[in-house]
Formats: C-alpha cells, structure tokens, sequence
C-alpha cells in the first residue's frame, strides 16, 4: 500500500517553522508571567492556603476600583508580607490577632466595612503597624482624625502585648492579649535578637550558621502562629465594652 501526504516538502517546512514560532511565543509568555512561587521562598508556599480577610469597602466603590457588581476587597497574608518586603514573625502576628477579631465581629455583624475601626495598642511597633493596615485605621497630627493610637501607660510583663480593636460601625470591642514570649521562651528570643541586631549593623559579621538559626526559627514561628496552631496559649480575645474604651481616644 501507498502513503500519500497532503503537504508537499515546501509546505511541510512553511508549517513545522510556523508551529515552533507558535511554540516559542507560548513559552515566553508564559515565563514572563509573574509566579506566586517566586515572591518567597518555597518553604512558605502553604500561605497561599491561609484564609483571606474579606470587607465591604466603599472607598473602593467609590473609586471605581473593582468589577460591576462587587463591593468587597480581601487582604492577605501574601499582601501583609508584600507590604513588609519579607515574611516574619510581626506580620505572621499582626495577621492573626486581625483574623481573630473579624472573625468574632462577623459572626453577629456579617461583613464589616474597611476603614471603620480603631485600634489602641500597648506599643508603638510592627505588630500592631499589621493589624493597622489590614483594618484601615491610620495615625493623624490631629488626634479627632486619628483611629490608630499608642498608649504608653499600659503595664504588661515582657513580651506581653495588648490590642484594643473596635468597629465603629456596630460599636463593638475586643482586647486582645498577645503572649508573645510563649512561642520559644525569652531565652531563645533573646539569642534571635543578639542575630538580628548584629545582621542590622554588619551583615557580614553574622556566621553563616547563624543566619540558618534565625532563618529556620522564623519559619517555624511564622507556620505554628499564622495556621492558629497556637491560638491557645498565645492569644486572648475578650469582648469589651466600645465607648468606655475608647472615650478618652475618639469623639
């Protein structure tokens, strides 16, 4: 029996040459797309499972920022990191103690609106910058403009934090106790910190093993808060009352 082709050997070249530039085109563009999994090192790639933070948010609305028919903007871990220019322990924390208090909110209000919060927070420090920016609030020069505060006179033993979060759309608070020294002890934490201040002034200077300590410490760190594994022994979340907290600090 007899083959017959229905292209001719010209042809055969026309397509094949077609068929690798087609090829070629696909391959550059889809490498020239940008990955998730290479923002951050691949050991943190389960944050993509953490659970978003959604709000209602007219200001996006207004803007004109999202697609006909929606009203709501989500934050994620990814986004705190992005806004921290690395995956750490302060956001890891600052995310969770956000979750933990729009959770509770939302099971009696449903959705909450960005923006309509305050935050009074026991230190001026990255932990409760975090839980600023996912919830909207923000420090002013002057203080009727101001939903974010730092009260300096809350007494609380060393690495003890304490956060009081309201919407003040439902007048609703909570007080969040942040038991930070829980997760490795002060002694260990100490020796992160003698790191991580030598890493600040010379890089260099730092052994090899280590940065390896620091880097495997915060991982682990970050994983065990971040997937509420430890919510128990590191966080607190009471309901208190709105305007008696918040009086002296909002109008």
């Amino acid at each position: 029996m007899h083959s017959y082709s229905f292209l001719n050997y010209k042809d055969k070249r026309q397509f094949l040459f077609i068929a690798l530039i087609c090829i070629t085109t696909i391959f550059f563009a889809l490498c020239s797309q940008p990955s998730d999994d290479l923002r951050w090192n691949k050991k943190y790639n389960y944050l993509k499972e953490i659970k978003p933070i959604k709000f209602h948010y007219y200001h996006g609305i207004l803007a004109g920022s999202y697609p006909e028919g929606i009203e709501t903007t989500e934050i994620r871990f990814d986004d705190v990191c992005a806004y921290l220019g690395h995956v750490c322990l302060c956001g890891a924390g600052g995310y969770r103690i956000a979750t933990l208090v729009v959770d509770s909110l939302s099971k009696d209000y449903g959705l909450l609106e960005r923006e309509e919060f305050v935050l009074v927070s026991s230190r001026d420090h990255t932990v409760s910058d975090v839980i600023a920016y996912i919830l909207g609030v923000s420090k002013r020069q002057y203080k009727e403009k101001s939903t974010y505060f730092i009260d300096n006179s809350i007494e609380a033993p060393r690495r003890e934090y304490h956060y009081f979060i309201g919407s003040r759309e439902t007048n609703t608070a909570f007080h969040v106790t942040y038991k930070k020294f829980n997760l490795i002890g002060h002694a260990v934490m100490d020796s992160l910190w003698k790191i991580e201040k030598q890493f600040d002034v010379d890089p260099i200077s730092v052994p090899k093993n280590d940065v390896e300590k620091y880097s495997e410490a915060m991982e682990k760190m970050v994983k065990e808060i971040i997937t509420g594994k430890r919510d128990s022994d590191l966080f607190k979340i009471k309901r208190i009352s709105y305007k008696y907290t918040f009086s002296k600090f909002v109008k």
